[in-house]
């Protein structure tokens, strides 16, 4: 049937546009389908080129580890690009834990990481027009082996003494990760960007939420962890000051066990304090994810057909249709 269709397809073309195929196939030697075939995919790549990127921000943040943060937005990563977007994800966590997800090690001290892209733009170095003077964003961005459609700024452990010198410029600290991502917005080359934090909610985090459009925060069933996502409320409130449109885009719970006695504790509890932030997909307790981790792939590249894979696609699914709605509500569409 497909062949058949494409048989009429060149036959509804132009006389001068079906020569011209007639040429093309005779000089690349390829079949008629072939050519066009390459036609469309180049139109495609073009057309894509020229969409309007919204690069929609979003971290994920809590002051409690082990919450699957680093797990949660590699899957994340991974499964808006399957689906067609770009996507750039930001290291901010001085393990470097996502870095080594998307096969960027470490310890290897890599020259362009998001610290020094800070520190370039602590620096203030201006031309003689007062001009800044620094390093393209482009050129802290690196490609992943993964997805041509994903990238990812990498982090080291140097990041900690790049915080603290940031953090020590109470005015200039609290807008330069906004700078960034104002620059990562104007390359119109990301749907989204989705940015990794330190399990910590000190002055680096509340940087990163002043640059965010959405803060997501994980829970895992245990009293201390709801403690942790109530904090991230109480920060991204004080956050709005200076970045009105900051919008909580929910909370999830993660880690969760079924027949785990603190689960059926703690999720009436989050019920009904945070009800309408919180979505419908837990993702469970996996060994999946361990393993995953140990391969330094994203859980749902490297068990794609595994529960847990299939539950962050139900989770992105409803993150998908909650910024939509946001964006139907503020008449973005």
């Amino acid at each position: 049937m497909a062949v058949k269709n494409r048989k009429r397809l060149s036959m509804s073309l132009s006389f001068h546009s079906a020569a011209k195929l007639d040429k093309l196939a005779m000089k690349s030697g390829k079949p008629k389908a072939r050519v066009l075939d390459t036609a469309v995919d180049a139109l495609y790549e073009r057309k894509e080129e020229l969409m309007d990127h919204k690069g929609i921000t979003i971290c994920i943040a809590t002051n409690k580890g082990g919450t699957s943060k680093t797990t949660s937005i590699a899957a994340f990563a991974d499964i808006l690009a399957k689906r067609g977007n770009r996507v750039l994800v930001v290291d901010t966590d001085p393990q470097g834990n996502l870095s080594s997800r998307f096969g960027y090690d470490p310890s290897e001290m890599h020259q362009n990481y998001i610290g020094n892209a800070i520190l370039d733009r602590m620096k203030m170095n201006t031309d003689e027009h007062g001009k800044d003077i620094h390093k393209p964003v482009d050129y802290y961005i690196n490609p992943t082996e993964m997805s041509p459609r994903i990238d990812i700024i990498v982090a080291d452990i140097r990041l900690d003494n790049t915080f603290k010198y940031m953090c020590n410029d109470s005015i200039r600290g609290t807008t330069i990760m906004k700078k960034i991502v104002l620059e990562i917005k104007k390359l119109d080359r990301y749907d989204y960007i989705l940015i990794d934090t330190r399990p910590s909610l000190g002055n680096e985090v509340a940087a990163i939420f002043i640059a965010s459009d959405y803060v997501i925060i994980p829970v895992v069933p245990a009293k201390d962890s709801t403690y942790g996502a109530n904090s991230a409320m109480q920060l991204m409130i004080t956050c709005r000051e200076s970045n009105p449109s900051l919008k909580l885009l929910g909370i999830f719970l993660t880690m969760t066990y079924d027949r785990n006695k603190s689960y059926h504790e703690v999720f009436p509890f989050l019920k009904e304090n945070w009800d309408k932030h919180l979505f419908k997909t837990t993702i469970p307790r996996s060994q999946d994810a361990v393993n995953a981790e140990n391969r330094a792939e994203p859980v749902t590249a490297a068990y794609s057909n595994k529960k847990i894979a299939k539950k962050y696609e139900l989770l992105v699914n409803e993150m998908e249709e909650r910024i939509k709605q946001e964006a139907t509500l503020n008449g973005n569409v």
